[in-house]
Order: C-alpha cells, then structure tokens, then sequence
C-alpha cells in the first residue's frame, strides 16, 4: 500500500505539536514538583525557626575552697547557660547537664532513668535539671548544685534543654546541636520519666558580658 507522499508534511508538523505539548507538561510538572519542594522547606523553616536561634551550654563550676581537703563534689554549683537569640521569648524550659563523651547518660531521658530507683519509688540523688518558666531573649545563666557531673574518665558535659516557641511547638536542643520536636510540653514529656513537680522555676540571671 503506498503512502500519500502529501501527508507527509502534515505528519511531521503533529509530531512536531506532540513533542513540544509532552516537553512542555514535563517541564510544567517538573516546576510543579520543585514549587512544592520549595514550599515544603519554607514551611520547615519558618516552623523551626526561633527554636533555631535558641540554645544551651554548660559552664565553670564554682567550687568552694578546699582548704587542702579533697574536693567535695556535691558541694559548689555548675552554670548552665541559655541563649534565646530570637526577639520574643521561650516558655517552660528544662535545662539538664549530659554527657557528650565517657560512659554516662547522652540524654535528659538518660540521666533520669540513671537517677531514678524503681524500688524506693524516687530519684537516689537529685538530678542535674532544673526547670524555668520563661527565657528571654539573650544570655542567662541557671544553677545546678554540685560540680562532679562529667568527673569520670575522660567525661565530657553539655547542656541540654526543652522548651516550648512562641507558636506553641514543643523543642530539645540535644547537647550535640540536634533539634527536635516533642509532642508535649516539656514538664508534660518528662513526667514518663518520674520528673514531676512542683518545679523549681528559676529566675535565670543574665550572663551578658
């Protein structure tokens, strides 16, 4: 069967109209696909953003004089500091001292369940942590008492805290910089973790220099 040669034209010009209509809904889809991408992560960003600009370190201790005695641990106090470096403050904070390196608890969670006896139904010996109910912006300074909570072989501490934005989205900063969201509020989350109240609240001093 021969083929009208005049058709010919006709049938390269459609599939020349076909080309260009499937290259331009590829190129539609694939502007589609990044618009969302993009909106995904702007979402993300403003979702996370003032828990990004807050944080927590662990300071000097301030010990007592020994006088030649050996050092008491449980006696002085270590810092731990707080940064809020957004423009509104942050509400309901636990503050916890963890270790970053040695054999001791990575974690807030950690250190409970480390200091918590199950048979006498209480903490064993009180916990580095401590609770407050409000950051504002800039540097503060809280307390905990005793100064021996990395004084193991090559122990290392840092500062871990909760909190909850001003949006209302519960936060941890983990001593290592990794953030995450809680799905309660921090005095809520922890009470799996026996850390119930009253709170001790404190007033967190300022540590600007």
């Amino acid at each position: 069967m021969s083929i009208p040669l005049g058709n010919v034209p006709t049938w390269i010009a459609a599939l020349g109209t076909v080309g260009a209509l499937s290259a331009a809904l590829w190129q539609i889809n694939t502007e589609r696909k990044r618009r969302i991408a993009q909106e995904t992560a702007d979402r993300a960003e403003r979702h996370q953003a003032q828990a990004r600009l807050v944080a927590a370190w662990v300071g000097q201790p301030e010990r007592p004089e020994s006088q030649g005695e050996p050092i008491d641990r449980s006696q002085g106090r270590t810092p731990i500091y707080l940064f809020n470096g957004s423009s509104e403050p942050v509400y309901t904070l636990v503050a916890s001292i963890v270790f970053i390196q040695g054999a001791g608890p990575r974690s807030t969670e950690q250190m409970l369940m480390e200091f918590y006896d199950e048979k006498l139904e209480r903490f064993s010996r009180t916990p580095p942590v401590t609770t407050v109910s409000i950051l504002p912006p800039g540097k503060w300074r809280v307390w905990i008492p005793g100064t021996g909570w990395s004084a193991i072989l090559a122990g290392r501490s840092g500062g871990e805290l909760s909190f909850t934005d001003r949006a209302g989205t519960h936060w941890i900063r983990r001593a290592l910089g990794s953030l995450e969201e809680l799905p309660k509020p921090p005095f809520e989350y922890f009470k799996q973790w026996k850390l119930y109240g009253p709170y001790d609240l404190e007033v967190p001093e300022s540590a600007e220099s």
